[in-house]
């Protein structure tokens, strides 16, 4: 695993350095993989105020792709300024996106395959550059630059005598690079420790990826809100091996446990109870609905005044033609599964649903989040013959909501 030492020259004049939290020197080593490697698909994950986009808009090819994503919405030093506001003023690059106020997740698919660099500069403690590399690592091709700010910025701080508690815990991006494998690496050539590193992603890197999720263990120092963990266990199990689901999986639940944050609130399967209510002969007939969609007309659901039918399904995105049988008032309630503790109690798990069209008329068009015993309720008189095209949409509700500090 050879790792090279690059000695920085001086930045140009038209370089900014202003609201840029790195060194002339860090700023010299981003500009010099971004203008030697000249990548066509840039992602930047930590944004803060824009100064460093402003710089790789000017260093990167002009037909070139640059996506900067940041969770906060507003600066960190300024909350009257949005995240990117240096950037977004200058403008003028059809070839830049802004997400402010998004996890990677959030825009994972918008953003696509083939990144052949990522500059990674977020919270620095456990376990945010961590979370983050897993979550990119699939779409990252094969020779990927990812380049990491901070990566040993609690011994900075340690040598400047100038440092606080937190300061103890900012090891994550150290971590990261130290524990990632790769047949080339470079840091900055300094007196003291380099705070600035680059990898490229090979064989290895997927190969040995485990020993990252071992990192994973290491304590953390908060629970990141905006992250829906429940997204990240499904992610998980899509992209990595079972060995990493099971560790992630275990890590994440004893975190969770230490920061009190309950995360099995989230359900991964949202629940539809539709009934056509007039007399016992009153009911609906499914003729079409998605494949994932598991549909039933259980027993206890048949009342004097009406037979139900109970459709669950994993899919967030769920469409539903059925046939009303008789007269009657059709009602849909929208709600989640029917969780039982060891004790037969019912626990409450919830599901965010976030659109229901009725015949093509938007009746819901924003998050409500519901469990099974408090439900969302449609209803609308029907008649015998009338055929109804459901349309539902559902998100993982986001339980844990520890904030950064």
């Amino acid at each position: 695993m050879p790792e090279f030492e690059l000695i920085a020259d001086k930045i140009s004049n038209d370089d900014n350095t202003t609201h840029v939290e790195m060194s002339n020197d860090e700023i010299w080593f981003l500009k010099h993989f971004i203008k030697t490697y000249k990548p066509k698909k840039i992602v930047e994950i930590g944004v803060a105020s824009g100064g460093n986009t402003v710089n790789i808009l000017k260093w990167k090819e002009k037909d070139a792709k640059l996506f900067s994503v940041d969770i906060s919405t507003y600066w960190w030093k300024d909350k009257t300024k949005l995240t990117g506001f240096m950037a977004s003023e200058m403008g003028g690059d059809e070839n830049w996106k802004l997400y402010n106020g998004y996890d990677y997740l959030d825009v994972y698919e918008e953003i696509g395959n083939d990144i052949d660099c990522i500059i990674i500069d977020t919270t620095h403690v456990m376990p945010g550059e961590c979370l983050t590399f897993l979550a990119t690592l699939p779409q990252l091709k094969d020779g990927c630059i990812v380049i990491l700010h901070d990566i040993h910025l609690n011994m900075v701080r340690y040598r400047r005598q100038r440092f606080e508690k937190i300061d103890a815990a900012q090891i994550c991006t150290g971590l990261l690079f130290g524990s990632v494998r790769s047949n080339m690496k470079w840091i900055l050539k300094t007196d003291s420790v380099s705070n600035i590193g680059a990898f490229v992603v090979d064989e290895g890197t997927r190969a040995n990826i485990k020993d990252l999720f071992h990192t994973l263990c290491t304590s953390w120092h908060m629970f990141p809100s905006g992250i829906n963990f429940f997204e990240y266990k499904r992610f998980i199990e899509e992209k990595y091996t079972p060995e990493c689901s099971k560790l992630f999986n275990t890590c994440v639940k004893l975190h969770a446990d230490c920061f009190n944050v309950n995360i099995e609130k989230t359900s991964e399967i949202a629940r539809i109870d539709i009934i056509n209510r007039n007399n016992e002969n009153s009911t609906v007939e499914i003729l079409n609905s998605s494949e994932s969609a598991d549909i039933d007309f259980p027993d206890w659901f048949k009342y004097k005044d009406g037979k139900g039918a109970v459709l669950q399904s994993k899919d967030r995105l769920i469409d539903v033609k059925l046939k009303c049988v008789g007269n009657g008032k059709l009602t849909v309630y929208l709600r989640g599964p029917d969780v039982r503790s060891i004790k037969g109690e019912r626990v409450p798990s919830y599901v965010d649903f976030t659109r229901l069209n009725v015949n093509n008329e938007v009746i819901l068009n924003e998050k409500t989040t519901v469990c099974h015993d408090d439900s969302y309720v449609f209803e609308k008189d029907v008649k015998d013959g009338d055929i109804i095209d459901l349309h539902f949409e559902w998100a993982y509700h986001v339980a844990a909501t520890i904030p950064f500090e």
